[in-house]
């Protein structure tokens, strides 16, 4: 971390010192008429056992972590960034790294209050829940830049909570920089439903934030001292003591090569994986970890379409993906609200990767559906869109390449509720080979009125292809909640559960690295019927009875399912 020893000092204050920090109103220090703040201090050593670990960033350079778990590390937290400028260009690796060799892993955000806390929280969030990373190695200090592609597995039990570095107040008041952690805190616990770890100094917090508003937050203290015990500022103390302890910044650890951060758990092994484990109950308010809109709707409820229509972005909850998370690649900088997702399309005659944008209508009646595009990722000139709609399901093939902004999908019948969707697979019938890029952003409905009578597909200004017929792929397919695939998370092996076809493996499908100078679509909508064809079908099965036994939903992506083979055989 970017910081220097935090030194300690005595400060004497009167009765009328308040403590500036704690929400918004100033609220009088919990104190007697003449406090010495050296007293009120608390050296507080380990309640017993404690374990080594350890905190990187780019700082650490590239770290070889089978030598780091070697070394007995039990612990690693991981740098996302600085603020909302700097992404660290090691975070992919060491993330991945980490989790790869069985080290127990945490994330940490340095703090900018100056920031806007809530996007702050966003990168966080981002990186909790990300599949891949692109590492961008900048020159200095390499000689050239080059990026990094990283494989990965997302937050979830197992894992640290999230941690807010606090070292700074960057000149504001420390009641701003209290409300702005408050933002930061917030948002951040809304998706992880756990106590975010606050790391911070001694001065800091008791010299300038002065604040007991996070007492129930786990400490993290950094405090570089010859003594065998860290001293705390209040509120932490012997009855709420620290949980983590940075005790030095130039350490050595095999397999990091630069000075190494060094840092103590508070607890034996089984105190530090409770810890980690966290809880993931659907009904507790908290959509985090493994669950989504369609495992936990109670927890993860999807925005309805209301009569008016509106958009349904790629990065809502109403957005889920499956397949390989290898080949998933997340874009910032481009795409409707400044993010899409991409993957390469496949001639398989299965499905490997594959989003879904789960819908609910406040008004049922006749939608037009839009889908957006950006250049270059949407290559794609036959991207087959499913649309599942009032007890049917309809099929459109689409030209990605030939719009930029809206392209038309096409218009249909939807009903008041859910069990309606838009799916997008990436077995499109272009090869591999060819390495066509298939893009996900966001769908946009429109309202037309009402309901078209019955057997009306689409408009008439849309060109009905009757030729066109699923494959035996999408024949058995089955709806979004029914189990693709087929393969289970009891006895499916990597490839299996990865889901890589043949036509990939056979292709030594490599993730690509993406180019760092992207600039962001124009935003200006154009719809373009982009040759789009149709073709109507009868419904599949309906949710309710492609569900397995007892009702209970199965697994329902790939992705899902190979996390929770992974998180098995750590």
């Amino acid at each position: 971390m970017e910081r220097a020893p935090m030194s300690r000092g005595a400060v004497k204050l009167g009765a009328l010192l308040l403590a500036a920090g704690c929400g918004g109103e100033p609220a009088a220090l919990e104190v007697g008429p003449i406090v010495d703040l050296e007293q009120a201090e608390q050296r507080v050593c380990a309640s017993g056992s404690t374990l080594d670990g350890t905190d990187v960033s780019h700082h650490e350079g590239l770290i070889d972590w089978d030598q780091v778990k070697a070394a007995g590390i039990q612990f690693a937290i991981v740098r996302v960034g600085d603020g909302t400028q700097y992404d660290d260009y090691e975070f992919g690796h060491n993330w991945s790294e980490a989790y790869r060799v069985g080290i127990i892993r945490g994330a940490y955000q340095y703090f900018r209050p100056s920031q806007d806390p809530i996007a702050q929280a966003d990168i966080m969030i981002e990186h909790l829940t990300a599949t891949s990373h692109v590492d961008h190695h900048p020159s200095p200090p390499y000689d050239t830049p080059f990026d990094t592609t990283h494989a990965l597995e997302p937050f979830g039990p197992g894992d640290l909570a999230p941690t807010i570095d606090v070292e700074t107040l960057e000149g504001l008041e420390p009641s701003a920089v209290v409300q702005r952690m408050h933002q930061w805190i917030d948002r951040v616990e809304a998706f992880t439903g756990r106590d975010t770890i606050i790391y911070t100094g001694l001065s800091i917090w008791r010299d300038q934030i002065r604040c007991n508003d996070f007492a129930d937050h786990p400490l993290w203290i950094a405090l570089y001292t010859a003594d065998t015990c860290p001293t705390l500022p209040p509120p932490w103390d012997d009855t709420n003591p620290w949980t983590f302890w940075q005790t030095g910044d130039h350490g050595t650890i095999p397999g990091i090569n630069a000075g190494a951060d060094l840092d103590l758990f508070n607890g034996d092994i089984a105190a530090l994986t409770a810890l980690a484990a966290g809880t993931i109950e659907c009904g507790d308010g908290h959509c985090n970890g493994t669950e989504t809109h369609l495992t936990c709707p109670e927890d993860c409820p999807c925005e309805e379409v209301p009569a008016a229509g509106r958009i349904v972005d790629e990065s809502e909850v109403c957005f889920t993906r499956g397949g390989n998370a290898a080949y998933w690649y997340a874009v910032t900088g481009a795409g409707h609200g400044d993010t899409l997702l991409w993957t390469h399309a496949t001639d398989s005659s299965r499905v490997d990767n594959f989003g879904v944008w789960h819908l609910e209508f406040a008004q049922g009646g006749r939608y037009r559906v839009e889908a957006w595009m950006t250049s270059p990722y949407n290559g794609s000139q036959q991207a087959r869109y499913l649309t599942r709609h009032a007890g049917a399901e309809g099929e459109a093939r689409v030209d990605q390449s030939a719009a930029t902004g809206w392209a038309l999908v096409g218009d249909y019948d939807f009903a008041a509720g859910v069990d309606q969707w838009v799916r997008l697979d990436d077995n499109t019938g272009e090869p591999y080979a060819d390495r066509v890029q298939l893009v996900f952003d966001a769908i946009r409905l429109t309202p037309l009125g009402p309901a078209a009578d019955a057997g009306t597909a689409v408009d008439a200004g849309i060109a009905v292809d009757a030729a066109i017929a699923p494959d035996a792929a999408s024949a058995d397919r089955q709806p979004p909640d029914g189990n693709l695939r087929d393969a289970g998370c009891d006895d499916a092996s990597p490839a299996d559960a990865g889901g890589t076809d043949a036509a990939r493996a056979d292709s030594a499908r490599e993730p690509d690295a993406l180019a760092a100078d992207v600039a962001p679509a124009d935003t200006a909508a154009s719809t373009a019927d982009a040759g789009s064809t149709h073709s109507e079908t009868a419904a599949g099965c309906s949710c309710a009875t492609t569900r397995g036994a007892g009702g209970a939903a199965p697994a329902l992506f790939s992705a899902l399912c190979w996390i929770a083979w992974r998180r098995r055989g750590r």
